[in-house]
């Protein structure tokens, strides 16, 4: 229970840090994912999991298979990034949140079956509850753009589950490795829009969001999902949004209104509902 609740602690820092760090969205995106690439890819080649061998022998579905994970991972930090960035980390996180309420539809369109009612309900709880998070309706600013960037980057990272589960084949260490280094590209396309203003104070942040989030912060959560009844973690997963909010007002200085949080739980209430649909339906599948 500990190692689930640093993780998530580490996890629920991601968005203040995305904001508290001075480099912008595209920058950062480039910094955070080379990082990731080289560090997880020198893990792999260590093992023996990778080596220059192995990329040669790939057949051209593995890099179909590959290429997809990393664009879609990479659409969803980018537009993650710029939601954080012009909003705030506290409406970026909620509007992210609403995947869990997306992914039912997303399987929908992968084949994995119909929604139903109930779900569709859900998606309408999220949506209404990341909208109550907004200050005003200026579209004029930056706030509504972000968070439906925020919410576009739920809707991207939902599909990264269904195309996990779909190729599975493959060992999560190279999955999780191509996921970093195929969404570089992305951020490659957009990197003349990037602004490089560097400060020395923007280190600690750099390092958090490179390496102890991503490296500490997985290894600690797949550590306590495999200890801890599924039943635990699934609940303690939604704690990430609270986290994040109460981070985001000690960490930047955010406001949190009434209305945010009561937007926020309305989104947290439509991902239990879908996890709750999905478990009713599960039990009431016929035995094999």
């Amino acid at each position: 229970l500990a190692k689930a609740l640093a993780a998530l602690l580490v996890f629920g820092s991601a968005a203040p840090s995305v904001r508290a760090v001075t480099l912008d969205a595209y920058a950062l995106g480039v910094v955070r994912l080379a990082a990731a690439a080289v560090v997880i890819g020198a893990l792999l080649v260590v093992r023996g999991e990778l080596s220059l061998q192995t990329v040669r022998r790939w057949p051209w579905k593995t890099w179909r298979i590959f290429l997809a994970i990393g664009v879609f991972f990479g659409l969803h930090w980018l537009t993650y990034f710029l939601g954080i960035k012009w909003a705030s980390a506290s409406i970026g996180a909620i509007g992210f949140t609403t995947f869990g309420v997306q992914l039912p539809l997303l399987g929908w369109l992968f084949g994995f079956g119909r929604p139903t009612v109930m779900m569709w309900a859900a998606f309408l709880m999220g949506l209404v509850g990341a909208a109550m998070c907004l200050p005003d309706w200026d579209l004029r600013g930056e706030v509504v753009p972000g968070l439906a960037l925020a919410i576009v980057s739920g809707t991207f990272y939902a599909a990264l589950p269904l195309l996990h589960q779909r190729h599975s084949e493959l060992s999560h260490g190279m999955r999780t490795w191509a996921q970093f280094t195929f969404a570089l590209p992305v951020f490659l396309v957009v990197t003349p829009l990037a602004r490089w203003e560097f400060q020395w104070g923007d280190v600690p942040w750099l390092i958090h969001l490179a390496l102890v989030i991503t490296l500490a912060g997985h290894y600690l959560w797949v550590q306590a999902t495999t200890e801890l009844p599924v039943q635990i973690t699934a609940v303690l997963a939604y704690l990430v949004l609270p986290i994040a909010m109460f981070m985001a007002w000690l960490i930047v200085g955010e406001r949190i209104t009434p209305p945010m949080i009561v937007g926020a739980s309305l989104v947290v209430a439509g991902n239990v509902l879908v996890m709750h649909n999905h478990r009713a339906a599960a039990r009431a599948e016929p035995a094999p």
